[in-house]
């Protein structure tokens, strides 16, 4: 495998991926990842890369703060060794990371089936996290209280050490004649003053030498003698507690070994999928489907080439095919387009994503590369010669199953024998069965696969006006070398391209000149199915810049029918004000005949006021919402309303006309409160837009506020997305006592973008 990932340049993606890591053994998993030629694990591991990436997506991925390689500490620990206080410090930091991290995985929102085993697999012991929080601090010390013995010596060091800063302070003042500076110098660990030779014999106390300059002697008192003493017992016996408490320390981690052992191989694993997860979202990777025998990268591009200058291709390789043969010039993009299909397999099978907008992969038992200069000096073999090695091994172990990508096949050695041996080749492994993807100069290889029905013609692109390749891949058309056309742009001779041309036609097959007709027939009628193409798309824009004309001039006649209806309203209203002034006028001058006259005046205003006919089937406006329905009924002065899964009674006053009449639904039987007296609560609740977090609060407000305002069946729009959203939703309805059912919408009712919710009467 290492031969064939460094020919594909597979470790260089994969040095890319251990980037992303969070620590030393996940980045090492990420640089030592394989492909696998099972099944059974292949699949689970494009679950859990498929989970993981959508995790990374929605959640920008798990924290791995803390966790540190802890492996070689704790199988020491495990033999009985007494850990350092660093290792021991760093065991507790990898136990809080590991417990960190499944909390969080705990708490995250949506479903992650495919990773759950992993965490559920992490076994943490709480007790050995509080011996060591207890026992140590995060800056790598014994704390006091980590035993009494430990607490008590600690006080005594610090007692003796204040009395011996006292006590040299002391000395200090009363001696000053005696000390040549007035200092306190350490020797061989002890405290000493600096005092004169002439003085060294005038107290008691031990001398340590003199200084360099012969000027000072270095100088212990009795007193101090003692002090020190005292003070180095102490701390003798402080480390051989600390001593004590490492030990009893290391036998606790020591007893729990082998599942911290399990827990670290289980997070460097979490470590390098999410690795893979993240690299795979920066460069907008998809995770492959699995499949017999299809290969179909949806505008995939190379890993290793920059995103800002990558050109994507789509590649299949689809039954009945089992070979596309590349033709194209050179450094036209042939290689890259084989390496990209190969990497695209080898992520897949390793679990890993790959950089396309959709894909699916074959399941195959081995992948072999023969591509680039394979000279050896060692074995003094030629470049054709390592070839050929290479080939003999390939057609030896390649079975049906099996994938081999060949570049430049049959080059390097005399062009009729190498065509001869491709072919033969070529020959060998469509009897076998094996898939096979190779790159080629040689014409008669070219007019070979156009005579197999399971070859795939395809080229790489060149712009012959720039004289340079476009690195497009094109299916069903052959590679040209273009080397005539690019000696004429670069001023070559005419004369010497005309006679060059005519020496190719004499040598080329009569099938090599109808090729060239049919290839220029079918880039014709690539030209013509774009400008087709084109042509569509303009009628699509002008068809919906029509249908948007339409809307907007719906809307505009509706706001303006709207507004002279409220206008002619604030007339009519400003006529019966008058009028009933009027009328109260006169029956305070007591003129019945005017009075009389009055009334009738108001009678006819009212009369003036534009009254629309409803009738069933109608669509109708409430005045007090804005909602929008369907007349189902009317009886008397109420009409039972349609809208969505409800059906309202409301008194026709209520209700304003809305043009075009409704397309005919089922009678439905619900019927609900009267809006007159409920009208101010919608009976929908919107959460498009919403993250789930914010989303829970909104819904349950809403059931409590239907259910004071005893409304027993209301609509939740989620809208469709990732159906994470509604999910939740879901979830949160069955959780809720005071729901007696729930279901998607219909038909016209916004299907799985709606819940319909019923409540408990």
């Amino acid at each position: 495998m290492n031969n064939v990932g460094t020919r594909l340049e597979f470790d260089k993606v994969l040095s890319n991926i251990a980037f992303y890591a969070a620590f030393s053994l996940g980045k090492k998993r990420v640089l030592e990842t394989e492909p696998s030629f099972s099944a059974l694990i292949v699949r689970r591991d494009l679950a859990r890369a498929s989970d993981a990436l959508r995790l990374v997506v929605s959640h920008g991925g798990l924290s791995f703060g803390g966790i540190v390689d802890v492996e070689k500490a704790v199988e020491f620990a495990g033999k009985g060794g007494v850990l350092h206080i660093d290792d021991i410090v760093d065991i507790g930091r990898f136990l809080h990371g590991t417990q960190r991290l499944q909390l969080e995985f705990q708490k995250l929102e949506g479903s992650y089936p495919a990773l759950e085993d992993l965490f559920e697999s992490l076994v943490v012991n709480e007790a050995l996290i509080r011996h060591i929080d207890h026992a140590f601090s995060e800056q790598g010390e014994v704390l006091d209280r980590a035993s009494t013995h430990l607490a008590a010596l600690r006080q005594s060091i610090n007692s003796i050490e204040s009395g011996i800063d006292k006590q040299i302070q002391s000395f200090m003042n009363k001696n000053r004649a005696m000390l040549s500076e007035a200092v306190v110098s350490l020797q061989h660990g002890r405290k000493t003053f600096l005092i004169k030779p002439g003085d060294k014999n005038k107290l008691p106390g031990t001398i340590y030498g003199e200084s360099a300059s012969g000027q000072s002697v270095y100088f212990e008192p009795e007193f101090l003698t003692r002090m020190q003493n005292e003070l180095q017992g102490l701390k003798s016996q402080e480390a051989d507690e600390i001593e004590r408490i490492c030990r009893e320390t290391s036998q606790l981690i020591g007893s729990e070994s082998s599942q911290i052992r399990a827990d670290l191989d289980t997070v460097a694993d979490l470590d390098a999928i999410f690795a893979r997860a993240t690299w795979g979202a920066k460069n907008d990777g998809v995770v492959a489907s699995l499949t017999e025998d299809r290969l179909r990268l949806v505008q995939a591009r190379h890993p290793l080439i920059d995103k800002k200058s990558v050109v994507a291709n789509t590649y299949q390789l689809l039954p009945p095919y089992k070979t596309i043969l590349i033709s194209g010039p050179n450094t036209g993009g042939k290689s890259v387009s084989l390496k990209t299909m190969g990497l695209a397999i080898m992520l897949t099978l390793s679990g890993c994503p790959v950089l396309a907008e959709a894909a699916e992969v074959m399941l195959v038992d081995k992948i072999f590369v023969d591509i680039g200069d394979q000279q050896s000096i060692e074995k003094s073999l030629s470049s054709f010669s390592a070839h050929m090695e290479t080939m003999t091994t390939v057609s030896r172990e390649a079975t049906s199953k099996s994938i081999v990508l060949l570049d430049e096949l049959g080059s390097q050695t005399d062009p009729l024998e190498g065509e001869s041996l491709s072919m033969a080749i070529l020959d060998h492994f469509r009897e076998v069965g094996c898939w096979v993807i190779a790159t080629t100069h040689f014409s008669r290889l070219k007019q070979y696969g156009t005579q197999h029905d399971d070859i795939l013609i395809a080229s790489v692109e060149f712009d012959l006006q720039e004289l340079k390749p476009t690195y497009h891949y094109r299916e069903n058309i052959m590679g040209e070398s273009n080397a005539f056309a690019i000696a004429k742009r670069l001023g070559l001779d005419t004369d010497i391209i005309d006679r060059a041309q005519s020496y190719k036609e004499e040598s080329q097959y009569e099938t090599d000149h109808l090729l060239e007709i049919l290839e220029a027939k079918i880039v014709e009628q690539e030209e013509l199915q774009k400008e087709l193409k084109k042509e569509h798309d303009n009628l699509e824009a002008l068809k919906q810049s029509i249908e948007d004309e339409e809307q907007r001039r719906q809307a505009d006649f509706e706001k303006e029918r709207i507004k002279l209806h409220e206008e002619n309203e604030q007339k009519l209203e400003e006529m019966l004000e008058l009028a009933q002034e009027e009328l109260e006028r006169i029956n305070t001058e007591s003129r019945p005949d005017f009075r009389k006259q009055a009334v009738k005046n108001i009678e006819k205003l009212k009369k003036k006021e534009p009254i629309e006919v409803i009738e069933v089937g109608d669509r109708v406006q409430l005045k007090s919402t804005n909602q929008v329905g369907v007349v189902e009924s009317i009886e008397k002065q109420n009409a039972y309303v349609s809208i969505g899964t409800l059906s309202m009674s409301v008194p026709l006053n209520k209700l304003t006309k809305v043009a075009g009449k409704a397309p005919k639904q089922k009678k439905r039987v619900i019927r609900t409160h009267s809006v007159a007296s409920r009208s101010t609560f919608s009976t929908e609740l919107n959460l498009i837009g919403k993250r789930v977090a914010e989303a829970m609060p909104l819904l349950d407000k809403f059931v409590d506020d239907a259910i004071i305002n005893k409304v027993y069946q209301f609509r939740v729009v989620h809208g469709h997305g990732t159906g994470q959203l509604r999910n939740a939703v879901h979830d949160r309805l069955r959780k809720n006592k005071n729901v007696a059912s729930f279901e998607l919408g219909g038909m016209g009712e916004g299907g799985m973008g709606v819940t319909i919710v019923k409540l408990k009467q």
